[in-house]
This record gives C-alpha cells, structure tokens and sequence, in this order.
C-alpha cells in the first residue's frame, strides 16, 4: 500500500513539475511577443495606404531612411508573390487548368518576377550612373524601388472570371509610373532622364518574362507571375 501511495506521488509531483514548466515557457514565448516592436511593420503598412491614395511623399521618406532597406526587400518579395499566387488561382478556377500551374505560376513565376525586378532596378541605376552621369546612391534606388513594387500586388486578383484582363494589366502600368517616381526621388533628376530610364527598364523586364513565360508554356502552365502567367500556347 505505501508503495502504492509513493508511485501516486511521484506522478503527481512530475505532473506539477510539468506544468511549471509549461507555464514558465508559455510566460516567456508571451513576453517575448508582447516585447517585439511592431513600429516598423506598422509604418511600412501606414505607407502603403498612403500610396494606394496616390502620395508619391513616401519614395522621399523611404530614400532618406536607412533604416527602410528590408521594409523595402519585404514589399518587393510580397508583392511578387501574389503576383504568382494571382497567375495559380487564374488557371485554378478557369475552364482550362495546364499541369504545374503551382509550380510554374506560383513558385517559379514569382521567383522570375522578383529577379527580373531585381536587375531592372539594377539597370536604371546604370543608366543614370553611366549614361546621364547623375550621381545616385545604389542603395537608395532600391530602397525607393522595393515600395515601387506594390502595384504588382494587384495581380492577385486575377481569380475573379470576368476582371481578371484588369487585375492583368493595371498592375503593370501602376508599375511603371511607380517606378518613374521612385527613380526621380531616389536621384534628383529632369524627369525626362528618368523616364527614360525607367522604360527602358520597364521594356527589358516585360520583354524578358515574356520570352520565358511563352516558351514555358503548352502543354505546362506558363513559368510567369500576374500577367505573365496568361501567355499559355495551346
């Protein structure tokens, strides 16, 4: 009997110790998320409904703030995602569904967009470095680069049946005009010099995905996020 009573005890004082234990940890996971600083992540997001009612202040803000460089790398990455997650639902609910529409259009495709926007910031910045002989800090090109990526976000919604040419195209010509503000903020320059830079630009990524997304395609589904993901070959 008194071995008994011992076992009972020892399990009820292991069942204690467990549960300190689980509540310590929980008190410290608690702490630690209470202590996480969400001032940037709220910041960033206070910009981007600024830009989404068209004030064009924040390319300023964003060039003169170091602090912005991986605000300005997540909003590139998120944008380009749901471009390619746009591209998957487009053919997840259309009539005709080619093989690998995840793969090529999510994945794949928002990898390619991400690069592409990678070496067309790199490019505007060569061409004002090099061609227009305009002083220009890398760093801040990207930074005003990455917040230019937004629009690209609207691509998700090329889902809906009817308005997905909208959710198509839109994007692409926010983009640009994003990008001529965020190049004209980020080095100072006449207008006309960066939008040339910025077509230019423009014109090597549209041009590019293109190539690989039509060439991807039939019988897969396109290598190609947002618009990019539609250019299917039958």
């Amino acid at each position: 009997m008194r071995t008994v009573r011992r076992r009972a005890r020892a399990r009820e004082c292991m069942r204690l110790k467990a549960v300190r234990r689980a509540s310590e940890l929980l008190q410290r996971v608690l702490h630690g998320i209470a202590s996480i600083d969400l001032r940037p992540a709220r910041l960033t997001v206070d910009r981007l409904l600024r830009m989404l009612f068209l004030d064009t202040s924040v390319f300023d803000e964003v060039r003169d703030d170091e602090r912005e460089l991986g605000s300005a790398l997540v909003v590139a990455g998120g944008a380009c995602l749901l471009a390619g997650l746009g591209a998957w639902l487009h053919w997840e609910v259309s009539e005709l569904s080619p093989p690998n529409a995840f793969v090529n259009g999510f994945l794949l495709g928002s990898l390619f967009l991400a690069a592409m926007y990678g070496a067309t910031s790199l490019l505007v910045y060569v061409l004002m470095v090099q061609f227009f002989r305009v002083q220009v800090d890398l760093l801040a090109i990207v930074r005003t680069m990455g917040y230019a990526a937004a629009p690209l976000a609207l691509s998700v919604g090329m889902f809906v049946p009817v308005l997905y040419p909208l959710f198509a195209l839109m994007p692409l010509a926010l983009l640009l005009v994003a990008m001529i503000y965020a190049v004209q903020s980020a080095t100072g320059a006449p207008p006309v010099q960066a939008v040339v830079s910025c077509l230019l630009g423009f014109g090597m990524l549209v041009l590019v995905l293109g190539v690989v997304a039509i060439s991807s395609s039939g019988p897969n589904a396109p290598i190609g996020a947002g618009q990019f993901g539609l250019y299917y070959q039958f």
